[in-house]
């Protein structure tokens, strides 16, 4: 039997709060399990064998990422990183370095957005070619449902044959499916885990302590999907909750896949399209986009095909679900939730706690049935701060009013929506503070949430999402897989006269520095039941 006991910690919420309650305490983990919670020095045990003095650092649950690409995240610290880029020469120049640097291999990278070039458009598949030297070439846009090509890859993936090439070199729909397929099919097995590897060990450095993946045929074979829930056994990494967006339907469809991945999976949920991203006009909307009149985007399944879906993965006892996106969307995939409650019972529905990824475009009433159905909304608050308000992509996309609309976080709270965040990396980075910072400090005040609310649903609300039992307060009991963390405020919260750590974290949160403002004092000080 290990033990490890962590002194002088804050914690968010004290086991029995009460006026004079102490502002540190002593945590003691015996095999990996919470063993005591209890006032710094009263009665601590003499025979742990280790002691870590925190320093008044907050302990909190690790952070859970609820939507994660981890193979993709790999590739774009590995890769090239278009995010920064405000010129598509700097593009081009990235990918000439990359491609002098690794001579005959692809050249991947991820996160360029039309919005932020000088140019206002993406590179051409004939620039890349220079800037290659007439390598295979695939730059996905920031949301990874459209992306640029090379002259190389789209003749070898032979992409003029596929919906949405648009003989530029920009890819959407089957076009982009098939360019994904082609460069990513084909990873070796040793490049593979050493970029899940990287992504991983990334995420950790952030204090996640847990992933939830969302693979689906049209982003990765069933062999990176395996070697990825092989790696996430490993200590010292977070845990990996695997999701495969594959439709069924029926019970016995869902069990096929299910077996396929030798029973580990969650659900068949997650990147199940029922349409795209507001990025690259392909969500489905009800109305036209802003600055496509005449456009309303694309749906990929019908309101039969979630009844019989929802319906197959209930039977089959495990979760389903979809990415969602535009209204249009979202109301067809509530009509076909409310065809599954009548072919089940809403109370059945309710218990098997499926879940829907970003919502971003939903209206109230299709919020309250969620809230009926008893979904999950897995939500990316970071979409908000980087495309939210009156200027940005979505305002671009939508108009004004749309844009306000988007992402409504209180509202889905406010009506009994259980929340999980997520980054969606790496359309977004591993920066799990930031997306507490982003819900905030959402663009429309009507839609920010409070700091408890935003840390639950970035720590424990994705593990509720993935139907288990947690809470924001260190519990006896409970697995010890948590985090410390410091702060300019937090070092001061051991006054009394302070208010609580969360007060402090709230006031420097929405204050005016947009940096971030938090180090860990200690990374992943206990992951999956093992201390380390």
């Amino acid at each position: 039997m290990s033990s490890i006991l962590y002194r002088g910690a804050l914690l968010p919420e004290a086991p029995l709060p009460a006026p004079d309650q102490p502002r540190r305490w002593a945590v003691l983990v015996r095999d990996g399990a919470v063993a005591a919670v209890r006032p710094d020095g009263q009665a601590e045990p003499n025979d742990a064998d280790k002691v870590v003095d925190l320093a008044g650092a907050l302990l909190l649950p690790g952070f859970v990422d609820a939507h994660v690409h981890v193979t993709d995240t790999g590739l774009l610290l590995a890769g090239v990183d278009c995010s920064p880029a405000r010129t598509v020469n700097e593009i081009l120049d990235a990918v000439a370095d990359l491609a002098r640097r690794n001579p005959g291999r692809q050249v991947l990278g991820h996160g360029w957005d039309e919005l932020n070039l000088a140019e206002g458009r993406s590179p051409t598949a004939m620039e890349l070619d220079r800037a290659s030297g007439g390598a295979v070439v695939y730059l996905s846009r920031v949301d990874v449902h459209s992306a640029v090509v090379s002259t190389r890859l789209a003749e070898q993936a032979r992409l003029s044959e596929y919906e949405g090439w648009d003989g530029s070199g920009r890819v959407e729909r089957d076009a982009h499916h098939q360019a994904r397929h082609a460069t990513r099919f084909e990873i070796p097995a040793g490049e593979r885990r050493e970029l899940q590897m990287l992504a991983l060990r990334h995420a950790a450095a952030m204090g996640i302590t847990q992933v939830h993946e969302m693979s689906a045929p049209h982003i990765a074979p069933d062999e990176d999907l395996l070697a990825l829930l092989e790696i996430g056994r490993e200590p010292g990494l977070p845990e990996v909750v695997a999701y495969r967006g594959e439709l069924a339907e029926d019970e016995a469809a869902v069990r096929a896949v299910l077996e396929r991945f030798g029973g580990q999976l969650a659900g068949l949920a997650g990147d199940l399209m029922m349409d795209g991203s507001f990025g690259s006009r392909t969500a489905g909307l009800l109305a036209d986009y802003e600055d496509a009149h005449g456009h309303r985007g694309h749906l990929y399944a019908s309101a039969a095909q979630v009844r019989d879906h929802i319906v197959a993965c209930t039977r089959a006892g495990v979760q389903g679900g979809f990415h969602v996106i535009g209204d249009g969307a979202v109301a067809e995939l509530v009509e076909g939730l409310r065809r599954a409650a009548e072919v089940l019972g809403a109370e059945t529905v309710r218990a098997a706690a499926h879940r829907f990824e970003h919502v971003e475009g939903i209206g109230a009433a299709d919020i309250e049935a969620l809230a009926q159905f008893g979904v999950v909304a897995s939500v990316q608050p970071a979409f908000d701060a980087f495309w939210g308000g009156e200027e940005k992509m979505y305002a671009v996309r939508l108009g004004r009013r749309r844009a306000l609309a988007m992402n409504p976080f209180a509202g889905l709270h406010q009506a009994g929506v259980a929340l999980a965040f997520g980054s969606d990396s790496p359309v977004t980075p591993f920066a799990p503070w930031e997306g507490v910072r982003a819900a905030l400090r959402h663009h429309n005040p009507d839609q920010r949430l409070d700091v408890h609310t935003a840390l639950e649903a970035h720590t424990v609300g994705g593990l509720r999402a993935v139907r288990r039992k947690a809470s924001l307060r260190i519990r006896v009991g409970d697995p010890a897989t948590f985090t410390a963390w410091t702060s300019p405020g937090i070092r001061v919260a051991g006054a009394t006269d302070r208010p609580t750590p969360l007060a402090l974290l709230a006031e420097e949160l929405t204050g005016g520095d947009p940096t971030p403002v938090r180090t860990p004092s200690s990374i992943t000080l206990a992951t999956k039941g093992t201390a380390t």
